[in-house]
């Protein structure tokens, strides 16, 4: 009986256990079936275009209901703040400001003042946080796609490029007759830039060297699609870094006092013997075409005069604005060929534009924990939007600034108002942290106790002496990071859209990523978009002319019947 008991015990034991362990495995089988969720959608190119259909469709009833006019933007810039999230624009609004001498909170940023704002969803099909490749693919071309890939759907492999190619607005903007351009601070084959052009199952392939053995006698480099393919090649403008891509390097034009560190900094070079660059000059010889290779070359180019220019000042990305060489043998400014591109596309007798800027080494500060380096970045792009809008005529251009995704930086604490935003976020005689701090990045261990004040070995943090010890003013001086990664990563909320200029009253509210294309594409009368948009027909402005008389004769009545009605109102209390 005794064994029969004890057998009886066991047996609920191990029951029991087997239980527990029944539990456990649901436990991780649920946790892994989070980490490989899949997306309720097809997540194909058909999918994302009705998206951006319906939303467009949305915001234009609300219009129709209000009695608002469609309209046509002749020219369409775009500026991208590569990784200028929230915390990027208000932590960049307040260095602008102090910068100046004020205390910088009550700051304006040349764009906050435009009449329509909203916010960008930024994921990938495949990622929660994104990267810069998928962005630029869904703002540029209407869909949305999958992390590290460029101008491709999400069903893009090795063997299906042409199939899964999606056109660009940069496409639309030419089949239109429209005039075109790219200005970067990054490599001209970097991400951000190379969704307006390219289509690659890999953002990296920028030069034949980078693109592993198989495939290379099937797929382009990003720099080669650039100058043989369309709409690449019939750019008429080019601006930024990259000439190693191009097999132009020149590595005696700059002598960069700093080196900086990270994934983005670096390059290849082309091992095919090619100089695309001389290949442009031969293809546009006889025509009024321009390269650029410092800042004296762009500043001596007849900007009114030439078709088409190409700047490529840096073999790499062009240096951080801090630390830029301004002589007129260094390299130009975002602003500076921003206002070159401008005079090179703006032409009375064309049918307008479409240019995209992009202030990239915003994210390449970031990435290192740089925010002194990346706030000037901020301000920067600011100036260079500015620049933009004293030479266009907002009548008939529409300028959209947003930024492709966020970072991991954080503004925090309880500094005092006009307290310096790369100071302190705390009182003096507490623990000391940074007002901008990071979730992870290389920062963290440039705080860590060094061997010079105690054992390598030690985990304990720097206190505000050794903060000091520091040197917080040094150009190559990292913020702090709560974990250590090599480079910074990307941060997954929403970003800001701001826009001015006709069809400026499409961005509102918050929507996907890939709407931003589908707002350019019905305003500029191009693309998918172009058949929404009733102003695009021919005899449109003669019937808009009358409508809008209408209701301006409209509008006088009712103000009359108002003040009729307010003036009877008054004299019947007398």
């Amino acid at each position: 009986m005794a064994s029969c008991l004890r057998f009886a015990s066991a047996r609920c034991v191990l029951l029991l256990l087997s239980g527990l362990l029944f539990v456990l495995i649901c436990d991780i089988d649920r946790a892994q079936g989070a980490s490989v969720y899949k997306s309720p959608n097809l997540d194909d190119a058909r999918f994302w275009r009705r998206n951006a259909e319906t939303y467009l469709k949305k915001v234009l009833m609300y219009d129709e209901n209000r009695r608002m006019i469609p309209s046509v933007a002749k020219n369409i810039i775009i500026f991208v703040g590569d990784g200028m999230g929230i915390a990027s624009l208000s932590t960049g609004r307040i260095f602008k400001g102090q910068r100046a001498g004020r205390s910088g909170e009550e700051e304006q940023l040349s764009f906050d003042n435009f009449p329509n704002t909203g916010m960008s969803k930024t994921y990938n099909t495949d990622r929660q946080v994104p990267d810069s490749a998928g962005t630029a693919t869904a703002m540029f071309s209407g869909v949305k796609t999958k992390y590290g890939v460029l101008g491709v759907d999400y069903t893009i492999t090795e063997t299906n490029l042409e199939a899964a190619k999606l056109p660009s607005f940069m496409d639309w903007a030419q089949e239109e007759g429209k005039r075109t351009g790219i200005v970067t601070t990054t490599r001209v084959t970097h991400a951000t830039p190379a969704a307006c052009y390219a289509h690659s199952i890999n953002r990296n392939y920028e030069c034949g060297a980078k693109i592993p053995v198989h495939l290379k006698n099937r797929i382009k480099d990003i720099a080669r699609q650039m100058m043989e393919d369309a709409p690449g090649k019939n750019l008429n403008v080019v601006l930024g870094g990259g000439r190693n891509h191009f097999g132009a390097s020149m590595p005696n034009h700059l002598k960069p006092e700093y080196q900086f560190q990270g994934a983005m900094e670096k390059t290849c070079m082309r091992t095919d013997g090619r100089n695309l660059v001389e290949e442009w000059k031969l293809r546009w010889n006889g025509t009024n075409a321009a390269y650029a290779w410092k800042t004296s070359d762009l500043r001596a180019v007849e900007l009114d005069n030439v078709d088409h220019l190409l700047g490529l000042f840096n073999d790499d990305h062009l240096s951080y604005d801090t630390v830029r060489d301004r002589t007129p043998d260094g390299e130009p400014s975002l602003s500076e060929m921003t206002e070159a591109a401008i005079k090179v596309l703006q032409r009375p007798d064309s049918a307008g534009f479409a240019l995209m800027v992009e202030g990239g080494r915003i994210d390449h500060a970031h990435h290192q924990n740089h925010a002194h380096l990346a706030l000037a970045e901020v301000v920067e792009l600011d100036k260079a939007v500015e620049t933009a809008l004293k030479l266009v005529d907002l009548d008939e251009t529409l300028i959209i600034v947003t930024a492709d995704h966020s970072h991991a930086m954080t503004f925090n604490g309880y500094p005092d108002r006009g307290n310096d935003i790369l100071g302190f976020g705390n009182r003096p005689n507490a623990t000391p942290y940074e007002t901008i701090t990071y979730a992870n990045g290389p920062g963290f261990l440039q705080h860590r106790w060094n061997s010079s004040l105690q054992s390598e070995e030690s985990t304990d943090w720097a206190t505000w002496i050794k903060l000091n010890q520091l040197n917080r003013s040094e150009v190559t001086y990292k913020h702090l990071s709560a974990f250590p990664l090599p480079d910074e990563t990307h941060g997954g909320e929403d970003v800001a859209v701001f826009a001015s200029g006709p069809g400026a009253n499409l961005v509102r509210g918050t929507f996907e990523q890939n709407y931003i294309a589908y707002v350019m594409s019905y305003a500029g009368c191009m693309g998918p978009a172009k058949r929404f948009n009733l102003a695009c027909d021919d005899d449109f402005p003669r019937t808009a002319a009358k409508a809008s008389g209408a209701q301006r004769a409209v509008s006088s009545i009712v103000l009359v019947i108002a003040f009729l009605h307010a003036m009877v109102s008054l004299v019947g209390r007398m």
